[in-house]
Order: structure tokens, then C-alpha cells, then sequence
């Protein structure tokens, strides 16, 4: 049985942007003080994450955009699942 080959990637960002996901699973971490906004609707609070997963052979190619608000330290860090 051959084996499906995989790679993470970590990207940390302190201002805001946007990231292609490009990949099978995603995963925004707010490792900050403020919160985050991704695509305009949905807030992820300080210390908190949203992983979004897909199904077997389907890749997300979603451009997600995020901004930061409220006094403190931004940062977000994305995992994403890539296969090779």
C-alpha cells in the first residue's frame, strides 16, 4: 500500500493579510491579545483556533483574508496540510 505524502506548513502573520489555503486542512491559531476576523465574518478570540478539514481527495482553494482589532499583541499562526 503506497502511502499519500504530506507536508505542513507553519506561517505566522502579525499584521493583516490574506493566505491561499491550497491544501487539504487548514488551521488558523490566534496565539495573540486581539482578535482576528477571517473573511469578514467570523472572530477567533485571543488563545483560541479554527480548523477546517476537508474530505478525502478534495483541496480547499479559498483565499482567506483576516484583520486584527483591539489593543495588544497580533499574531496568527496557520497550519495547513499539503500533499505532495
Amino acid at each position: 500500500m503506497k502511502l499519500t505524502e504530506y507536508k505542513i506548513d507553519f506561517l505566522t502573520y502579525t499584521s493583516n493579510d490574506r493566505v491561499k489555503s491550497d491544501c487539504a486542512d487548514i488551521t488558523f491559531a490566534n496565539t495573540g491579545t486581539t482578535n482576528i476576523t477571517i473573511n469578514g465574518s467570523l472572530v477567533i478570540s485571543p488563545f483560541q483556533s479554527l480548523t477546517l478539514t476537508a474530505n478525502k481527495d478534495e483541496i480547499d482553494r479559498t483565499i482567506y483574508s483576516f484583520f486584527f482589532s483591539g489593543a495588544g499583541t497580533n499574531k496568527l499562526v496557520v497550519f495547513r496540510k499539503i500533499y505532495i
